[in-house]
């Protein structure tokens, strides 16, 4: 039976029709001959469409790029362009400082908040006072509270010590009064990711207030945790509005002001901010938490210690320094990292920690493992200063010494993110064909962008990467994709 035209086209539009609805599917697109060829057994054509040099070609096209390709096991270069140039790293510093902080500290390194005392003997007399002066020793410990720091003194208290005859003197020498590296911006100083590095950390340093409304037209009342206060100038006020706003600024004498309104009709609004390096927070604590634990000081004219008379009341200490390093390196941890940078830096030295002698002793350390340092500009641990400078080059050698190194290897490899499963990686890398394959830290900040660390190819090799991108304008994406891109290559093409 013959179907008519009319009959045909009819047809046609129905049998159309139903394929209208995956209009928005991908169609996977034919992977060209000349590719397909050249692939391995088991290997994505996706991850070989792209050819290292293509990859590079568009890191480069509006922006500075710097890449390195080596072998774990000989330590041959199969890829470099621009890979001895010197570039901002962003947080790839962070590979720098975790090897240097494990090299010379140990795995094992904890930090310790102590109470000591010079007083003949730690046990109180019959009335609980304890004869001699009472000193708080901070040792930079970035993972210490106010609630770590309160109950030492609970402690003390449940000693039996009651009062204290001497006086109460704090240690905050192990780090200079410079809490913020040279070069890191103003915008970042504002948020708690770029909070001051002190040796009296607490709360990471970074305090959260609470405003709380009075009568309309009355100053807002200001809640510290533990009642420890920051220098502040107070202009909030309480207002009829449903809808208020705070700002606050720091003009640079170690003071907040506060500025805006409260609701009436709201019961509280928190504000976090950071801690300025030069409030002496750490000593207010101190005082605060030892009334608090209801110990007085009676203050009398005793002498000052010397070092070898102290003795050990109590003490605080840190997880070990494995834990901390995978923290810094996982989440990024700007703190951290520049805790333990002042760390090496002063134990290094023997002295009280500057930026400037913490980065020659992180450069005294590298250059003593074989790492090349011609160049290199160290002036944080974070990699928040912009003023930072290294090369692609040498942060494969770090990468290498790393792996060389038996005693470090474990913890550094398993401190990394991991592409698909965890870190600031948890979200890259996750497709079936590379997922767990790249360990590596990231770096990223306005027109930087970076990442290092180790693929395993598909033959089972290990290589070590270091890509960094500098001077671009925009948003960080495009490069981020294009670093994914080269990972894949690597995964597939080696």
């Amino acid at each position: 039976m013959k179907i008519s035209g009319l009959l045909k086209i009819l047809l046609s539009v129905v049998l159309v029709l139903p394929c209208a609805s995956f209009a928005q599917k991908p169609v996977k697109k034919p992977v060209k001959k000349h590719y397909q060829n050249r692939l391995p057994k088991n290997t994505t054509p996706f991850a070989n469409a792209f050819s290292l040099e293509q990859v590079v070609a568009d890191m480069n096209r509006k922006a500075t790029a710097g890449i390195i390709v080596r072998s774990l096991q000989n330590g041959k270069a199969l890829y470099q362009k621009d890979a001895s140039q010197l570039f901002s790293p962003a947080s790839n510093m962070k590979v720098i400082t975790a090897y240097a902080a494990l090299k010379f500290l140990g795995p094992n390194f904890v930090y310790r908040t102590r109470l000591m005392t010079d007083a003949p003997t730690i046990i109180p007399n019959a009335n609980g006072v304890l004869q001699g002066n009472l000193y708080v020793k901070y040792d930079g410990d970035p993972t210490l509270t106010l609630d770590g720091l309160n109950q030492l003194f609970h402690q003390l208290a449940d000693s039996g010590v009651k009062a204290i005859k001497g006086n109460l003197y704090v240690d905050t020498s192990r780090y200079d009064k410079q809490g913020v590296s040279p070069g890191t911006e103003d915008t970042d100083r504002a948020y708690c990711y770029g909070a001051p590095v002190t040796a009296s950390i607490l709360n990471r340093n970074c305090v959260t207030i609470k405003l709380l409304p009075g009568p309309v037209g009355a100053p807002a009342k200001i809640a510290f945790p533990y009642d420890v206060s920051v220098p502040f100038v107070n202009s909030v006020v309480t207002s009829a509005k449903g809808v208020c706003g705070i700002s606050f600024k720091q003009p640079g004498d170690g003071r907040y002001v506060l500025d805006g309104c409260v609701s009436a009709k709201r019961q509280a609004v928190s504000v976090t901010i950071p801690i300025p390096s030069d409030c002496g927070y750490g000593e207010v604590a101190a005082s605060k938490l030892l009334s608090r634990n209801g110990i007085k000081v009676i203050g009398s004219e005793l002498p000052t210690y010397s070092e070898s008379q102290l003795k050990l009341v109590q003490q605080r200490e840190s997880m070990p320094l494995s834990d901390l390093v995978l923290q810094m390196m996982k989440k990024s941890d700007n703190l951290i990292a520049n805790t333990l940078f002042k760390s090496v830096g002063a134990l290094y030295n023997r002295q009280s920690a500057t930026w400037q002698n913490s980065g020659a002793a992180v450069k005294a350390i590298l250059k003593q493992n074989g790492v090349n340092t011609d160049g290199m500009v160290i002036i944080d641990g974070s990699g928040l200063s912009r003023d930072n400078r290294v090369t692609p080059d040498q942060l494969s050698d770090v990468l290498i010494a790393a792996q060389k190194d038996p005693n470090i290897a474990p913890v550094y490899l398993k401190a990394l993110p991991v592409g698909g499963l965890n870190g600031t990686l948890k979200n890259r890398l996750g497709t079936k064909d590379i997922i767990g394959k790249v360990k590596a830290k990231t770096g990223s900040m306005h027109g930087v962008s970076s990442l290092s660390g180790y693929v395993e190819t598909q033959s089972g090799e290990v290589l070590v990467f270091s890509i960094i991108v500098n001077d671009f304008v925009g948003g960080l994406y495009p490069y981020r994709a294009l670093e994914d891109k080269l990972c894949r290559v690597l995964r597939a093409k080696y």
